[in-house]
């Protein structure tokens, strides 16, 4: 099949009737194959349009440049400025107000949330600083839902011209530095995984409860592609507490509540 046929026929699978995915009666996979029981709290999943408007108004004074080059062909590709504390768990990236109109900011990647909270700083997602943390990029994330039928569609134009592909992400909302990580992950993804995924075009994206285990190609998915993407963003869902329209484990999702201006910011400038 022509390569362009090809690509075409994945990305117009029909998107998931409904976002929040659900494995039997829990909002995300409880751990030990399900069986262990559902957390007591769930993610946020109703975004006024002032808090959206905020998160895209605000200055960030630190921006990461965007990429000069391909991390998943490249294994001297590193960010500019280059992150800190990458694969540590524990780690947190937070904003770090200038003052207590929350509207100029930077972003910095701390040791733990409690090392962040004692520095004044908001945690805005688990894991370490990327090309995705920005406040805009949040605002992105929440206002495009289904990732995974949105970004078929860019990985489809990534395919045939990597420049339509980052204007594709760029188009949903994301910064030009996100926008290229995702471009790449959807390029890469598409040769790596394409055969699986053809034969995977109409599955669901997880099997039944309690397992709830992901279908190939979003297997496919997770292991050739995730581990650099979420290296390089940053920022996820899942990390930015999140739900997504894909099941996934409970333990993987971070529990913040989401605000244009925390109070303890506000609180801590004065």
């Amino acid at each position: 099949m022509d390569l362009r046929l090809l690509t075409f026929t994945l990305a117009t699978g029909l998107p998931s009737a409904a976002w929040a995915a659900q494995c039997g009666d829990c909002w995300c996979v409880p751990g030990n194959s399900g069986t262990d029981p559902c957390p007591d709290w769930t993610p946020e999943d109703n975004f006024p349009s002032s808090l959206l408007a905020d998160l895209k108004a605000k200055k960030l004074t630190n921006p990461y440049n965007d990429l000069d080059c391909n991390p998943y062909t490249d294994d001297n590709c590193f960010t500019s400025p280059e992150q800190e504390l990458v694969g540590v768990d524990s780690a947190v990236c937070a904003f770090v107000y200038d003052d207590e109109t929350c509207g100029t900011y930077s972003i910095k990647t701390y040791a733990s949330a409690e090392a962040a909270g004692a520095d004044g700083a908001y945690v805005s997602h688990n894991g370490a600083c990327g090309l995705c943390s920005t406040a805009a990029d949040l605002a992105a994330y929440i206002e495009n839902d289904d990732m995974t039928y949105e970004g078929k569609k860019c990985a489809t134009k990534g395919l045939i011209h990597s420049h339509w592909g980052k204007k594709c992400y760029e188009d949903l909302g994301f910064t030009p530095p996100c926008a290229s990580i995702w471009n790449y992950d959807g390029i890469y993804d598409g040769k790596a995984c394409m055969g699986i995924c053809v034969r995977n075009l109409f599955s669901d994206n997880n099997g039944p409860p309690p397992a709830c285990e992901l279908n190939d190609c979003l297997q496919c998915d997770e292991d050739e592609a995730g581990p650099v993407f979420k290296d390089f963003a940053g920022r996820t869902r899942r990390r930015s507490g999140l739900n997504e329209e894909i099941g996934r484990g409970c333990d993987e999702f971070a529990q913040i509540t989401i605000e244009a201006c925390p109070a303890t910011v506000i609180a801590k400038k004065h």
